[in-house]
């Protein structure tokens, strides 16, 4: 039996709700931590600003300082996948079994950029797949946003979170200075200040920052200093992924300040995540294989912003 036209229009027009509706509930930490960028191109190169010139009093002329630009490229990938529905489907009426595998699709096209990101955390401590643009990488010891800066800062650990491990990353971050000394101002929002961790590491993240009050020695209890410095954000599959390409037993976690116009990572967006039919009756395709297809597409980039704004510790030592 051949497929009405008004049925193809109908199947599509319901897939391609669900599909957006799902896509657009997904959760999507990547936009909380990341600066999103459109793209118009293949890739886009990043010069960086390695040091604006401070901002400070004139006496006499103004300070001039020539700009260090930097180039950091970030090339598109694209992601998708294709489904195929049966032209018997369409002849039998079956097509509402395919409803929950089109939400489906949306739900994962939407945590696309949260897996990307995933993966641009755990590889930040590599130096061969994290690089950013200082050319080391993203976290390191004595990096410079400049080979000449009097101010190298260092933004990576080795410890498991702990009371004092993560006072210390905090304490990193407010201290923080420009590559001329100027001071960042970080850690002073925390509702934009993020303790990422493994879901193992949840309760401790939790004790560290959201108890107003801590037990002390001799059973004294006393108000908690760390309340309210950050917020929690537990990534799924970190600790998993970390296994892998840290090893076993790592419990990575990071202290990212996106308070700021210019954020630790970058989301670059070359292409919406859409869908698209092929329900051509005359198609080759239904033609030779009695089917209509449905396709995800999308095309965008993750990778590297400011390490000045992020503290990572790939967690493969003891907390102390």
């Amino acid at each position: 039996m051949a497929v009405q036209a008004a049925v193809l229009a109908a199947a599509n027009t319901t897939f391609r709700a669900l599909f957006t509706k799902a896509f657009s509930q997904a959760a999507n930490r990547a936009r909380q931590i990341c600066m999103v960028v459109p793209s118009t191109a293949r890739d886009n190169v990043y010069g960086w600003l390695a040091a604006l010139p401070a901002i400070q009093r004139v006496v006499g002329e103004y300070a001039r300082k020539k700009l260090e630009a930097l180039g950091y490229r970030l090339t598109n990938e694209k992601f998708g996948g294709i489904i195929d529905v049966p032209q018997e489907d369409f002849d039998d009426d079956q097509l509402g079994i395919y409803a929950p595998a089109v939400s489906s699709w949306g739900e994962r096209a939407g945590f696309v950029p949260d897996t990307e990101l995933l993966r641009v955390l755990v590889n930040g401590f590599d130096v061969a797949l994290g690089k950013d643009y200082t050319g080391s990488a993203f976290f390191a010891a004595n990096k410079k946003a400049f080979p000449k800066t009097k101010f190298p800062f260092t933004n990576k650990d080795t410890k498991k979170l702990s009371v004092a491990n993560f006072q210390t990353a905090l304490a990193a971050l407010q201290e923080r200075v420009d590559a001329e000394g100027v001071p960042l101002y970080l850690g002073t929002d925390p509702s934009k200040v993020f303790l990422v961790v493994t879901a193992t590491d949840r309760a401790l993240a939790d004790s560290i920052v959201t108890l107003q009050s801590i037990v002390g020695a001799g059973g004294v209890v006393a108000a908690n200093p760390n309340f309210n410095k950050a917020t929690v954000m537990v990534y799924p599959g970190l600790e998993t992924l970390a296994a892998t390409a840290i090893g076993a037993g790592a419990l990575p976690w990071f202290l990212l300040d996106c308070s700021k116009e210019v954020k630790p990572f970058i989301l670059q967006e070359r292409e919406a995540f859409a869908l698209t039919a092929m329900t051509n009756p005359q198609s080759q395709q239904v033609f030779d294989q009695d089917k209509y297809s449905w396709k995800v597409k999308g095309r965008m980039a993750l990778g590297y912003g400011l390490p000045e704004m992020a503290w990572g510790s790939d967690g493969s030592a003891a907390a102390a």
